[in-house]
């Protein structure tokens, strides 16, 4: 099995799977910011060897994903060169032999992990609020996904949305970390990117901030502009399609662009609001 998320009649299929949908939805939604160049969902190593020469030798992604309705505890996403992709698909098939391998190519620079600007979640209720969280430069939306880490975080009122102007960065303000929790978040994210990267372990410690100086406006602004205001128009076909209340999740890249990487679908929002409020 080898699902092409450029063609059409593959999107039924791929949209069977949790994860694959709420990748395939930023396409749909954010057309604009879709950080890739090409997805395949594969099933073996049998799919892997039919397509491995038309990824990238470095910096590709692999992740991993379970049909609806099967639960298992499966390995993170891995960003890492080319020869990796056969271990981790040997890793995801053995802790759930029914789960897929999700492969990415994605834009220059898109998959970065070292050298951030941070990383945005969005809770979205139409009609109600959106909450937004994130997470400073050297960090990406891993740590907010999995509980680890907010820096800041702020409540929208829904009508608020259209009428937002720069003050909203302080008005909506809930939360800022302090500076001693956030020296904590940042030797956790260290250890995480030296564990991925052991080559990169200087340019690691280097990257991190030693201090939280709190979201750069400019990031606010383009969280605004390009994320929020595009789905808050969007609303009325978002709930035809059933996604009232979902999750997007934002990486920010060196550079300031936006990489969305998932728009959680309802049932898997769901999920990660357990474990991360």
């Amino acid at each position: 099995m080898i699902l092409d998320l450029s063609k059409k009649e593959h999107i039924p299929m791929i949209n069977m799977y949790k994860k694959c949908k709420g990748i395939a939805l930023v396409d749909k939604y954010l057309p604009n910011l879709s950080p890739l160049n090409k997805m395949y969902v594969i099933n073996s190593m049998e799919d892997w060897e039919k397509v491995e020469n038309e990824f990238p030798i470095q910096m590709m992604t692999a992740r991993c994903d379970c049909p609806k309705g099967i639960n298992g505890k499966l390995p993170n996403g891995q960003t890492f060169n080319r020869d990796r992709v056969r271990g981790y698909i040997e890793e995801v098939k053995s802790a759930v032999p029914d789960a897929v391998i999700i492969l990415e190519d994605m834009k220059s620079g898109s998959n970065e992990r070292i050298h951030t600007q941070g990383g945005v979640t969005l809770d979205i209720q139409i009609g109600d609020h959106i909450y937004m969280d994130y997470v400073g430069p050297g960090f990406d939306c891993r740590e907010l996904c999995i509980g680890k880490a907010v820096h800041e975080a702020w409540n929208i009122p829904w009508e608020e949305v259209p009428f937002m102007k720069d003050s909203a960065i302080q008005k909506y303000k809930t939360m800022e970390v302090n500076q001693m929790e956030y020296i904590e978040t940042a030797k956790e994210r260290a250890l995480f990117l030296i564990k991925a990267f052991p080559d990169k372990k200087d340019k690691i410690l280097e990257t991190i901030p030693k201090r939280y100086n709190g979201i750069c406006r400019q990031i606010f602004r383009d969280i605004r502009e390009q994320v929020i205001f595009p789905l808050w128009l969007q609303h009325e076909q978002l709930s035809k399609d059933g996604l009232r209340n979902f999750g997007v999740e934002v990486n920010i890249v060196e550079d300031g662009t936006l990489v969305p990487m998932e728009i959680q679908v309802p049932d898997r929002f769901k999920e990660k609001q357990t474990q991360e409020r």
